[in-house]
């Protein structure tokens, strides 16, 4: 909004004119001087009664009256601003600012002010002009949002946040707080590196919606997570970004979301492979570098069949180019496993299912996982549970993991519910794509 506009607004919204204010302070006084009324004992019945009548209706409060003799120097300004005279009315200014004492009337010079400020395009006048009124004590409380407004409004052009965060925290105190307004707190907040206040609105904010019974908007629920993550706000940032995910599921919330959360979730192989499975499941690897860092990881971890099979995906998807250097490599070096390998698989699983431990079980599982035979996968990993000596959280992880590839979903889910400790987060996130992944 332009800041003559502004003004206009703020001039409307603060109550009463200043011509109309002035005219009802000369009525006022000329009332005070009417000689006194006939004492109601010798009025009629009739006149009597509705006097009593109106007596027993609920009082208006006064309208604010200015004194005669501050009425004389605030009469010329507003003469010289009704004629647009702008250069008389700045003359006659600094007398009535010096000369007024009441809290009305300083209002009213305030108003007279800004009009000035408006007619030369003299913003800083404009300020003085709002600072005033806000200052007075004068004026009506109504009108007070507005000012608070404006003043915020012209402090943030001019880059002044402490003052935008004085005038938006008292604006937002009171009954007349708009999500709007709490929104351009929290947005000055950060300018003011006060980022965890920042946070603390936006939750609000959120709040307010689920009081409400409105869905948080999208961008709401972005933002709150965007400072909670430049906080490293871990206890803040998860359950937003399941938040976002249950309410916007957009193929870009999940990128974004998973992106996220896999940098959260450390450099440990065992999380990190799966978190990266999920996103590939989620359709969450987005860059080329997404598939060539999974499937390096894939490539330390001895898993040259789930090496191909992403590379191969990237690639016909458009993702990895075809001709990538390092993608080349990788695959030569899988395809030369994959022929030692494969004929060795019946093997594998026979003496996992055979061992007295769930370890072979459980590694057989992810070499079998690898080559995409999800079914048998989900067979060894359900043979590694059994037989214990693992653990049960990463197990059901890609237990849940194989059953979901073998278009189990609802076996799925019970893997993932198994899930405890610091993968419950993971498994929560598999559920929540379960739910709502195209069927």
């Amino acid at each position: 909004m332009k800041v003559s506009k502004l003004a206009l607004a703020i001039s409307l919204a603060a109550g009463s004119t200043a011509s109309n204010a002035l005219a009802q302070s000369y009525g006022n006084q000329q009332q005070a001087q009417q000689p006194p009324s006939v004492p109601e004992q010798t009025q009629p019945n009739a006149r009597r009664r509705g006097r009593q009548q109106e007596q027993e209706q609920p009082q208006q409060p006064a309208a604010p009256t200015i004194p005669r003799e501050e009425l004389a120097l605030i009469t010329p300004i507003n003469q010289a601003v009704q004629a647009q005279n702008w250069e008389a009315a700045t003359a006659a200014l600094p007398a009535a600012q010096a000369g007024i004492q009441s809290a009305y009337g300083k209002f009213v010079v305030g108003q007279l002010q800004l009009s000035i400020g408006r007619g030369t395009n003299n913003q800083q006048m404009q300020i003085q002009a709002v600072e005033g009124m806000i200052a007075s004590g004068g004026a009506p409380e109504a009108s007070l949002p507005a000012l608070l407004g404006a003043r915020a409004s012209f402090a943030i052009q001019a880059n002044d946040w402490a003052t935008a965060e004085t005038m938006l925290t008292r604006l937002t105190e009171g009954p007349s707080s708009t999500a709007d307004r709490l929104r351009q707190l929290a947005e000055v907040k950060i300018r003011l590196n006060k980022n965890a206040e920042a946070l603390a609105i936006y939750q609000r904010l959120l709040q307010m919606s689920e009081t409400s019974g409105q869905p948080a908007t999208e961008e709401n629920i972005k933002r709150t997570l965007e400072i909670a993550t430049v906080l490293r706000a871990r206890n803040e940032m998860l359950p937003l970004m399941q938040r976002l995910l249950r309410a916007y599921p957009t193929a870009a919330n999940w990128q974004m979301v998973l992106g996220n959360f896999r940098a959260l979730s450390g450099d440990e192989t065992g999380i990190a492979l799966d978190v990266r499975r999920l996103m590939r499941s989620a359709q969450a690897l987005a860059r080329p570098e997404d598939y060539l860092e999974f499937a390096g990881r894939l490539t330390r971890a001895g898993q040259p069949g789930e090496v191909k099979s992403l590379l191969d995906e990237g690639i016909s998807r458009g993702t990895v180019p075809a001709g990538d250097s390092i993608a080349r490599q990788m695959l030569t070096t899988a395809n030369t496993r994959i022929a030692d390998d494969q004929g060795t698989l019946p093997a594998l699983r026979t003496r996992a299912m055979a061992a007295a431990s769930g370890r072979d079980a459980r590694i057989a599982g992810d070499t079998f996982y690898g080559y995409g035979q999800y079914a048998q996968a989900a067979e060894l990993y359900r043979a590694a549970l059994q037989k214990g000596g693992e653990d049960a959280n990463l197990v059901n992880t890609r237990l849940g993991a194989a059953l979901v590839a073998a278009n189990q979903p609802a076996e799925a889910q019970t893997a993932f519910r198994a899930v405890t400790g610091d993968r419950a987060t993971l498994a929560a996130f598999w559920l929540l794509w379960l739910e709502r992944r195209p069927s």
